[in-house]
């Protein structure tokens, strides 16, 4: 089982997770106006959504992912 410093891999994808949020956050008016007319002819879309709703469930899902891809797969373990 290996062993990775945990605060360079919080950092590293820290980094990436920031990056993803900015891209939500300016990208979700354009999103609102736009392109949810025509991928609700496609895909169902709850209504009522919020920024915040979609912030945390990309948070979730983007820290869980990484999580079991690096503890459970990978068998890596973070040393802090």
């Amino acid at each position: 089982m290996r062993e990775i410093d945990g605060w360079r891999f919080l950092g590293y994808y820290g980094v990436i997770y920031l990056l993803i949020m900015i891209v939500i956050v300016v990208c979700y008016p354009l999103a609102q106006t736009f392109a949810k007319p025509i991928a609700s002819l496609v895909f169902p879309i709850a209504g009522n959504n919020s920024l915040f709703k979609n912030m945390m469930v990309t948070t979730g899902m983007y820290w869980g992912a990484l999580l079991f891809y690096t503890l459970v797969i990978q068998k890596i373990r973070l040393k802090f």
